[in-house]
Formats: structure tokens, C-alpha cells, sequence
């Protein structure tokens, strides 16, 4: 099961940032390599080699974000050992997608890394993306997860903070609908905030960002890229089974499994009634609460063990 649910991306330029990275828990850890353009392009990315160790402290996994315009060349940059994947922005069409992985391919041979095993979280920052999401996301294996880029998507679809939106309305709640169905049914998983927090670049409280990313879960997404240390923890809370909920599923299944013996697959509890879709939900969330704890156990150890050695 993919336990993935914050991903706390940190620009590389940024040196403060890269090295307290690794000290908030996040599950996944994305050094950003979008913003190193121009003269500073190749000092940027001759950071990102040692950088993938130093965020890997905490036991995060750890992703690179590159450039849709010098794909070939970050990737150069950073595909080493440590590296889980590479999040890609701005791709339009399967066969970018087809390319990318065969730059993927090629540089897993040339530095005996094993091949197939980088994984792809792809960015859709424009409606043509959002229409062709089935094709894009099923373009190869190696794609684990996809999302929206909404403040570009913004941009491209005219939407500027200058219209004053109402924050209870949601000018993407058809792209977001449409990436949780079409990535569900090609097994990628789904990720992203709801609005108006999915435009957000910076700190926020925490009950904020909580709530939104309960409501990303509630439509169907299973993390968030956190664009701030800030975000990390309510957002592995959010999507993080609570106790009250696998109290209830453990009742279920306890209640299920009486009915099955007495001879019946359905069967009243506390009000409401049990039956097989209820006892195999039932299951899914029992064990996405035992994964997070086996993950979150994984950080606490990793980052006593790192902490103390600093």
C-alpha cells in the first residue's frame, strides 16, 4: 500500500530550507529544481546529488521536480542512488510522458540504479492536460501518482485573484472530480488540496490546512504536495485514518464476521446495517491505519537516529 500523504516540496536554491528539510515528518520530500533557470541553472542543479541523502534523513522518500523545458538535462542532474522519482510538470501529451521515461531508463542503466524502479508524479497545469489525463497517466508503468497544478491551471484558464471568488466555490471541482475517477481506474493515486488552499504557496494555520485536505480526502485524493513545512502535519493527520474511525471499522468487521458464522452476510450494528461492501471498506481502512502507523514508526526512528548524530 502507498503511504504518501504529504510530499514537502523545497527549492534547492534555497540552502536554509534543504538542510531542515528532513525534520518535519513529511512522508515524501520533493527538491525543486523548477525556479533554477538562467546562469544559475547549473550551480542549482550540481546541489542536487548530496542534497538526496541530506532529505533523506528523516526517511522520506525523495523526488526531484524538473523543468519541462531542460528535462534532459535535470534529469542528468538528478537521477542517482536514493532517488524514488522525479515529479513532472507541464506535460501535455503520452508521448512527453513516453519520453521522460525513456530518459528514465537510460540514465537507471548508466548509474546501476535498477531498472523501472523510479517512479513519476505528474503535474497537469492546463485544460488540454486535464482532457487527455487518461492517456497521459497510462503512458508508463513507472507513474505512482498525478495531481493539479491549480495556480497555473489558474492562470491558464483566466482565473486571477483580482476576480475576488467566493472561497465556498470551487472553479475546479470538475478537473479534481475527473483526476480522482480516471487515476483510481488506472490504479495511479490521486493527489491534491481542495480550494481555495490548492493555490496556496505558503504558511498556513493548521486547522486550515486540515480542512482542506479532509475535504481533498473526501473527494477521493490520497495526499497533498505541501508547499510549506506548515503543511506537513495536519496534512499526514488529514489522511490518516482517525481512531474513532478504526474503532467503528474494527466493530464492523468483529460484527461481520459473528453474522457469517451464524449464517447471514448482513447484520445490524449500532443502528446500522452490515453487509459485504461495508465489512471490505472495512478492511481497506484497517489496514491504510496500519500502514500509517508502520510509516509514521519508520520516520520517528529515522529521525531520533539522524537527530542524534545530527
Amino acid at each position: 500500500m502507498l503511504i504518501r500523504r504529504s510530499n514537502l516540496l523545497v527549492p534547492v536554491a534555497d540552502a536554509k530550507a534543504l538542510r531542515s528539510a528532513w525534520r518535519h515528518g513529511a512522508d515524501a520530500i520533493t527538491l525543486d529544481l523548477e525556479d533554477a533557470r538562467g546562469s544559475a541553472a547549473r550551480r542549482v542543479r550540481g546541489r542536487v546529488r548530496d542534497a538526496i541523502p541530506r532529505a533523506a534523513r528523516g526517511a522520506a522518500e525523495v523526488f526531484v521536480r524538473v523543468n519541462r523545458a531542460s528535462l534532459a538535462e535535470d534529469f542528468a542532474a538528478s537521477i542517482w542512488p536514493g532517488l524514488t522519482g522525479i515529479v513532472l510538470p507541464g506535460i501535455e501529451s503520452a508521448a512527453e510522458l513516453a519520453r521522460a521515461a525513456g530518459l528514465a531508463t537510460a540514465f537507471e542503466a548508466e548509474r546501476g540504479i535498477p531498472a523501472g524502479s523510479l517512479r513519476f508524479i505528474v503535474l497537469l497545469e492546463s485544460a488540454r492536460a486535464v482532457w487527455d489525463i487518461r492517456a497521459i497517466i497510462t503512458a508508463s508503468a513507472r507513474v505512482e501518482q498525478a495531481g493539479l497544478h491549480e495556480a497555473r491551471l489558474a492562470r491558464g484558464l483566466g482565473i486571477t485573484a483580482a476576480m475576488r471568488l467566493d472561497p465556498g466555490y470551487d472553479p475546479f471541482v470538475y478537473a479534481r472530480g475527473r483526476l480522482a475517477f480516471e487515476a483510481t481506474a488506472a490504479k495511479v493515486s490521486p493527489v491534491g488540496m481542495s480550494w481555495p488552499l490548492a493555490v496556496g504557496t505558503g504558511e498556513a494555520a493548521a486547522a486550515e490546512v486540515h480542512a482542506a485536505a479532509t475535504k481533498a480526502r473526501n473527494s477521493g485524493m490520497k495526499g497533498a504536495i505541501c508547499p510549506h513545512p506548515s503543511w506537513v502535519a495536519p496534512v499526514n493527520a488529514a489522511f490518516t485514518p482517525t481512531p474513532e474511525l478504526v474503532g467503528w471499522n474494527r466493530r464492523v468487521r468483529e460484527a461481520f464476521a459473528a453474522g457469517v458464522a451464524a449464517g447471514t452476510a448482513a447484520v445490524p450494528l449500532e443502528g446500522r446495517m452490515i453487509d459485504v461492501p461495508v465489512d471490505e471498506w472495512a478492511i481497506v481502512v484497517l489496514a491504510t491505519a496500519e500502514a500509517c502507523a508502520a510509516r509514521d514508526a519508520q520516520k520517528r526512528a529515522a529521525l531520533a537516529a539522524a537527530s542524534g548524530g545530527r
